[in-house]
């Protein structure tokens, strides 16, 4: 039985956190040097399994809703419990980050799974909140795409094998605004907004809880013109730029780009449920995910929802439908 702690407004009450690192301006230098970053929407749109949907290889041009492209970009530190850039190893295994899950959750088995980080240049407010992409015993990052996850998430089909993920989101920001607005009642309740966002941390349900990047930089900026979801950011030493097809759009000084680091781990209740999820003892796979939406009498897919799991993940109906369906987006 999977681990489900009490959500009585929908999510776990949220954990602040104070300062996260006795370096931040280490998490901004290493941000620097390990470019390039790729749109996180990458994650969505390609059929390939979550944690290699966005490598930054470009595979030819997608048409996407306008919603998910930029101005924020993405980089993975840390993937499947393994830190693959130099420093992350100490920030996977970040005690506070640990602390606040157990303390968010009940449980005792916390195991970091990720360390990533998002970039933004100076633009609007996005204008809609968002969850994240979660994952289930026997359907997770390692053989699912992102899009796929995201609609068995938010459908709430699979709430029997659920695994249950804490997120710690930190910030390195000293430019204008960029703030951070969570709703930890629920989207139809009120909201807050995290304004200190300079070595700084909430800790999170954020599977369920809806959150959102506010404006960045002055009021009125605008993203890059010509951003489309192959778009890049870098840093070439001194300035950031955004390329597209080898083409520079734009570039931005240090204070200009925000900067947030997340970190996630699952949790379990303890060592025996750890061991029998990731064993995948009462896990389901790809044919069962396929089977409940097929239950679902008014999801139009074209030809039907595909019954083979090979055919399902290069199914572009199908992918479309769930994407429309149940994509973790609100707008304002």
């Amino acid at each position: 039985m999977t681990f489900r702690p009490d959500r009585p407004t929908g999510c776990l009450a949220p954990v602040l956190l104070g300062e996260v690192v006795s370096d931040p301006e280490s998490i901004r230098a290493m941000a620097r040097g390990n470019g390039p970053y790729f749109m996180p929407a990458r994650y969505l749109i390609d059929g390939q399994a979550a944690d290699q949907a966005g490598d930054g290889v470009r595979r030819g041009r997608s048409d996407v809703p306008a919603h998910l492209v930029g101005p924020t970009w993405r980089g993975d530190w840390a993937v499947r419990g393994r830190a693959v850039v130099p420093g992350a190893e100490a920030l996977l295994h970040h005690e506070g980050f640990r602390a606040a899950a157990v303390s968010m959750t009940g449980g005792t088995e916390v195991v970091p799974e990720q360390v990533f980080v998002n970039l933004t240049t100076p633009s609007r407010s996005q204008g809609f909140s968002h969850t994240d992409i979660p994952e289930f015993v026997g359907v997770n990052r390692t053989n699912a795409p992102g899009w796929l996850l995201q609609a068995m998430g938010v459908s709430r089909l699979f709430e029997d094998v659920r695994i249950t993920i804490v997120t710690a989101v930190t910030w390195f920001h000293r430019g204008e605004r960029g703030f951070f607005r969570y709703w930890p009642e629920g989207r139809d309740s009120g909201s807050l907004r995290h304004e200190d966002v300079w070595n700084t941390g909430v800790v999170g349900d954020n599977d369920f809880m809806h959150h959102q990047v506010e404006g960045t930089g002055p009021r009125g900026a605008e993203p890059p013109e010509g951003l489309t979801i192959d778009t890049a950011l870098d840093h070439d030493g001194s300035r950031w730029v955004v390329v597209d097809d080898g083409a520079v759009l734009a570039d931005f000084d240090e204070a200009e780009v925000r900067l947030s680091l997340s970190w996630k781990a699952k949790v379990y209740r303890n060592g025996a449920d750890r061991r029998e999820a990731e064993s995948g003892v009462g896990g389901i796979g790809l044919d069962e995910v396929l089977a409940r939406f097929a239950t679902v009498e008014d999801l139009d897919v074209p030809g039907g929802v595909p019954v083979n799991p090979d055919e399902a993940l290069v199914h572009d109906g199908f992918r479309s439908t769930l994407i429309t369906r149940w994509h973790g987006y609100r707008s304002d």
